[in-house]
């Protein structure tokens, strides 16, 4: 009778609290769900600071660290803006040959810090990092060696070698590395304690992922972000320097420093002016004749991504890259409205999700233990991605 009434109890507490939040409990549920269905390991929200859910699945447990994979870098985006904050650098628009002399030459001088920042180097750049940047001894002197592709600060295109350099900047202007850094500056007035962070063969700490932690800490940073720099009643960053975060970036409406944006709405447009600019670049005719077949105007991504999967097979990604550079040489977007969210996103579905509008802060964690790919040889394809995540959070 004493366990009947503990769980009823327990239930009606869980509802108080959701309706104290005004969060949809139908929607809230769905989106449990789902996370179950796609192996999540955790899931935590929070609305106006206040815990609404916190659930494990399978093998996920409170105390168990997670590979934050890029989210490391939305992490780093904030460790950013602290150089501003302590007054170490003046500018995000320092140079990067002021602490590495060598690039004092040819457009390798015109590369900023807020260049890496915001992926804009122009480097050249392997998509897959097994490629080039896990195979280095070390990740630092691999980005001062690599060649340009484009004028630095024109095209955005996400780059994981070019900013693992910011570990090797970091570690030039205070003397610390960066995980070292990290851990004073946010971590420690954060109240974070139990992590790892991983390094390359030199010791230089991963920037581009590679931060371990329990979802419980991880989400700290979503909070973070969503009390305008304030955690605990301590303000960590200011209000300007966490706006600078999240303020998108001239090449690209959709990312600021290492955080994604996202709007109102967005259409993903497939039209002659791409098709042209392909056949200019020279791309095989087999692919053009594959991106005419998907031509068009699309509002949602999950209908985007099954029509390209229909046309280009279930390992669309792994065709897509090996006739083109980047996805928007092959799409357009056009960004409707006003910012909706500030996103952490990772490989295999890790979220930081905040919404400003709802005061929402949600995190969603997954490891290699729990994913199920859908492609023999992909361990990050498949419906585990959650790319619903953000959506269903936005919803609640």
């Amino acid at each position: 009778m004493k366990f009947l009434i503990a769980i009823v109890s327990t239930l009606l507490l869980t509802i108080s609290s959701v309706a104290q939040q005004n969060i949809d409990q139908k929607k809230l549920d769905n989106l449990l769900q789902k996370a179950k269905e796609t192996h999540t390991e955790a899931l935590i929200i929070y609305q106006n600071g206040k815990l609404v859910v916190e659930k494990y699945f399978g093998v996920g447990k409170p105390e168990t660290k997670i590979e934050t994979m890029s989210c490391t870098k939305s992490i780093v985006g904030l460790a950013s803006v602290c150089l501003l904050e302590d007054k170490l650098i003046d500018s995000l628009d320092v140079p990067i040959h002021t602490f590495y002399p060598e690039w004092n030459q040819g457009m390798k001088k015109e590369i900023t810090l807020r260049h890496l920042l915001n992926m804009t180097t122009g480097m050249q750049n392997h998509r897959s990092t097994t490629v080039e940047i896990y195979p280095s001894p070390d990740f630092v002197k691999l980005v001062l060696a690599a060649e340009l592709d484009t004028k630095p600060g024109e095209v955005f295109a996400y780059n994981n070698k070019s900013l693992n350099l910011f570990a090797g900047v970091l570690k030039k202007i205070t003397g610390k590395s960066m995980d070292e850094y990290i851990n004073e500056r946010l971590f420690k007035p954060l109240q974070i304690k139990d992590y790892n962070w991983l390094k390359d063969d030199a010791g230089n700490p991963h920037v581009m992922s590679g931060c371990q932690l329990r979802p419980k800490d991880f989400i700290k940073f979503g909070l973070l972000v969503a009390n305008k720099g304030r955690y605990n009643g301590k303000q960590v960053i200011s209000q300007k320097n966490i706006d600078l975060v999240t303020q998108p970036c001239e090449q690209s409406k959709e990312y600021g420093l290492l955080w994604w944006l996202t709007y109102d709405g967005l259409k993903y447009i497939i039209d002659d002016d791409i098709i042209k600019q392909l056949k200019k670049d020279k791309v095989s005719e087999e692919f053009i004749q594959k991106i005419t077949q998907i031509k068009g105007v699309y509002t949602s991504l999950e209908t985007f991504r099954a029509k390209i999967s229909s046309v280009m097979g279930s390992d669309s990604s792994t065709y897509i890259f090996s006739h083109i550079k980047t996805p928007n040489q092959m799409m357009k977007k056009e960004f409707i409205g006003d910012i909706k969210s500030y996103e952490a996103q990772g490989y295999l579905g890790n979220f930081i999700v905040v919404v400003p509008e709802k005061n929402i802060v949600a995190v969603r964690m997954i490891s290699y233990n729990s994913f199920v790919p859908e492609v023999k040889d992909r361990p990050g394809s498949g419906k585990d991605n959650f790319t619903e995540f953000s959506s269903l959070v936005k919803k609640l």
